[in-house]
C-alpha cells in the first residue's frame, strides 16, 4: 500500500455520540446533515479523569463541518492563527506519523490515538484528553487524524490565544456544548480545539 493513499474504515464507536451511542449526522454549529451532504466533518470529543468515580467522562462532544471550521478559524485574530500553526509546525509531525503508520497498514483506532501528538504521552498517562477523526459519510478518513492531544498541550495551545480569540471560542462553547456541572469551572479556560 502506498503510504499517500488514503485508508477508511466504518467509524468506531469510540467516535459515535456518548450521549446517543449512535453515530453523529449533523454539525453542532449550523446544524447541516453532515452524512446527507456527504461533506467532511471534524467529530471532537473531551474526556476528563472523575476523581470521584474513578473513571474518564466525556466532558463534551462536538461535530464540525468543514464550511464551520473555517469560518471559526476565520473569525480568531491573525495573531492566534499563527501562534497555533507554529506551535504544531514545532511540536508536531502529523505527515511523518501519518506515513510511518500507513507503511506498516497500522489502521487500528487505538494505535492513532494512544499517544499525545505533542507531547507523545500514553493516554493510559494524562488525565484529560481531546480526539479528533476527519470523516466522510459514515466513514472515519485515515489521514494525519485521527488523533489525540493531552491536557498540558491544549493548555499550552489556550495560552497563544489573544484575548479576542478566547472570547470567540468561550462564546462559541457556551451556544452548542453543555458541560457536566462539574467541568463548567474548569472548562471556563479550556475551550474546542478546533485548528
Amino acid at each position: 500500500m502506498s503510504e499517500n493513499t488514503f485508508h477508511t474504515s466504518s467509524i468506531p464507536e469510540i467516535f459515535y455520540s456518548d450521549s446517543t451511542k449512535k453515530p453523529f449526522t449533523h454539525c453542532k454549529v449550523c446544524q447541516k446533515d453532515v452524512i446527507q451532504t456527504g461533506e467532511p466533518y471534524i467529530i471532537e470529543k473531551a474526556y476528563g479523569q472523575d476523581l470521584i468515580k474513578g473513571k474518564r467522562d466525556m466532558i463534551f462532544e462536538v461535530v464540525y463541518c468543514l464550511d464551520c471550521i473555517q469560518e471559526i478559524n476565520e473569525s480568531l485574530s491573525e495573531e492566534s492563527r499563527e501562534r497555533i500553526s507554529n506551535y504544531f509546525k514545532t511540536h508536531t509531525n502529523l505527515d511523518k506519523r501519518d506515513k510511518e503508520l500507513k507503511k506498516y497498514e497500522l489502521f487500528e483506532i487505538d494505535i492513532w490515538l494512544n499517544n499525545c501528538i505533542v507531547k507523545n504521552k500514553s493516554i493510559d498517562e494524562v488525565d484529560e484528553f481531546q480526539i479528533y477523526a476527519l470523516c466522510i459519510g459514515n466513514e472515519l478518513l485515515f489521514h494525519q487524524a485521527p488523533y489525540m492531544v493531552c491536557g498540558e498541550a491544549i493548555e499550552e495551545v489556550m495560552e497563544l490565544l489573544s484575548n479576542k480569540s478566547l472570547d470567540i471560542l468561550n462564546d462559541l462553547m457556551t451556544d452548542i456544548i453543555d458541560l457536566p456541572p462539574q467541568y463548567r469551572e474548569l472548562f471556563k479556560t479550556r475551550t474546542p480545539m478546533i485548528f
